[in-house]
């Protein structure tokens, strides 16, 4: 009877042992895969974003070349920008000497027409540009539309008559967020992930700022950084469901939990049976004896 009894409780025992084993190598290979395909993600969809954003400021590139091909004066500037614009640019300006005099288009863009360089929320950054003849960006901030918007100061230097090169002044674009990326937050929405974009307040911070991220909770992400201009960025991506996949998990628990009691009570069933042969041929010899 103790055999009958101890032997089935081993099996048990050690199985599932077994059974723990295999579970936690199941869930560390699941985690190791999940996050070595979020980092492929983030890193793919982080340059995607990168370029998206780049492309928009592009255009301020654009208008700096005309500039300087005609030494500081651009005509026919409406039917260049709106040229140049498209559904995810909120407004395009030029601001010589820092103050901004023309914006495409002008309706609802009335109130962004300031004076860059001596704005309290937007001089001392505007000035950095203008000094270290780098693109900045600032924001995110809330249009007027409802939705939110990054700006882009570029700043022009042209010659003057004796080859010494002075400030011009800015070219500028409004990017808006997250039209801007649209594509890549629609495509990573899509395959699960919860996603985050954040920027340095400042080229001189090193604090990060929120660009836009999805509503879900965001837990230990893979990150890629990348810079434009002086300013760092940073894109984070987190699986919808978290790291561990609790189903899998749960069924692969289950079914080695039930192939376990099966096995032992198999044994069990094995065991009886032996013993009441044993029995039966021990009872047998005792009736011919």
């Amino acid at each position: 009877m103790k055999k009958k009894n101890l032997v089935p409780l081993i099996v048990f025992l050690l199985s599932m042992c077994l059974v723990g084993f295999i579970v936690y190598k199941t869930d560390t290979h699941e985690k190791w895969q999940r996050h070595t395909t979020a980092q492929l993600n983030v890193s793919t969809y982080g340059e995607r974003i990168k370029n998206e954003i780049t492309n928009g400021i592009a255009i301020t590139d654009t208008l700096k070349q005309v500039l300087i091909s005609g030494n500081g004066d651009i005509k026919q500037f409406d039917t260049i920008a709106e040229n140049l614009i498209s559904d995810s640019i909120e407004s395009v300006q030029l601001a010589p000497d820092g103050v901004v005099t023309d914006i495409y288009p002008v309706e609802g863009n009335e109130a962004g027409k300031i004076d860059l360089l001596h704005d309290k929320d937007r001089g001392r950054i505007s000035c950095y540009a203008r000094d270290n003849h780098t693109i900045i960006t600032q924001g995110p901030f809330e249009l007027k539309q409802g939705s939110y918007g990054i700006a882009v100061r570029n700043p022009v230097y042209l010659n003057d008559e004796h080859g010494q090169a002075y400030f011009w002044g800015f070219t500028i674009v409004i990017l808006r967020v997250p039209d801007i990326f649209s594509d890549s937050i629609h495509a990573l929405s899509g395959f699960g992930y919860e996603y985050r974009l954040s920027k340095t307040e400042t080229p001189w911070s090193d604090t990060y700022k929120t660009v836009y991220q999805s509503d879900g909770q965001i837990t230990q992400p893979v990150s890629y950084d990348f810079t434009i201009g002086k300013e760092s960025w940073k894109f984070e991506l987190t699986p919808e469901s978290g790291w561990q996949d609790n189903l899998l998990i749960a069924k692969a628990s289950i079914i080695f939990t039930v192939i376990t009691l099966l096995l032992s009570g198999l044994i069990r069933a094995w065991l009886e049976y032996s013993c009441a042969m044993k029995s039966h041929f021990r009872k047998s010899g005792n009736q011919m004896s």
